[in-house]
């Protein structure tokens, strides 16, 4: 088993999203408690409102989880100086220290306040006679549509499947929708991994928006292409 220390804070945000997206349950260690509680986060945002598009916007930023199971972990949490959340995903086990803030009133996000993680405890919790791969996990993919000169787009990967990748197109790239519809087939696309990476040529399957969670109103332009493998790297093993 590896274990990962991750201290990016753009990376931990992504999967911070995406334990919230797919409702993972959390356990909540608190000093001195010998058993945990439960619960799940539910939001992430700045306490003064402003996008988390920056570096320094996302060290503000504060995490909402619901309210604590069984509830005396409501009173002692507020209390507490050392508070551990860990929780199991993807074949990981994640964990962070936290500090308590507050209680969030605010509709729809109901909850406990908490600091954003400075680092996040990654274990892979694996197999070790996993069978390898025969090509690297995927973490970002570059390409030129030859329409703009001298620009070249670097997007990451959110998503995969055994036919291909979701790309996640941010608001500085919303131009990529009025230049790509579906079927559209894009030449050299660069796809980094780690420690490699390969060329290929892609089509342009689906361009979906997203209408729920921290990427609302966000895209997802989904690829397929044969040089593609099922797995995708997931953001915590991104070099650090």
């Amino acid at each position: 088993m590896g274990l990962y220390l991750l201290k990016s804070r753009r990376k931990i945000l992504e999967i911070v999203n995406l334990i919230i997206s797919k409702k993972v349950e959390i356990k909540v260690r608190i000093k001195e408690e010998a058993t945990p509680f439960t619960s799940s986060l539910i939001h992430y945002s700045s306490p003064t409102g402003e996008d988390l598009n920056s570096s320094a916007a996302i060290e503000r930023a504060q995490l909402i989880m619901q309210k604590l199971t069984p509830a005396q972990g409501n009173t002692l949490i507020q209390s507490s100086s050392e508070i551990l959340v860990e929780c199991e995903f993807n074949q990981k086990s994640l964990r962070f220290n936290t500090r308590y803030i507050g209680i969030s009133t605010r509709q729809p996000h109901f909850g406990i306040i908490v600091g954003f993680p400075d680092s996040l405890d990654v274990q892979d919790t694996r197999k070790e006679d996993r069978t390898a791969l025969a090509m690297p996990d995927f973490i970002s993919i570059e390409f030129n549509l030859g329409k703009a000169p001298g620009k070249d787009y670097q997007v990451g990967v959110i998503d995969c499947s055994s036919r291909g990748l979701g790309l996640l197109i941010t608001r500085k790239d919303m131009e990529l929708l009025q230049m790509l519809k579906k079927g559209d087939k894009i030449k050299g696309m660069t796809c980094y991994a780690a420690r490699a990476m390969i060329t290929v040529d892609a089509e342009v399957k689906h361009i979906t928006k997203i209408e729920e969670g921290n990427f609302k109103g966000q895209y997802i332009i989904g690829i397929e292409s044969s040089e593609i493998i099922e797995s995708c790297r997931p953001p915590w093993e991104l070099d650090q």
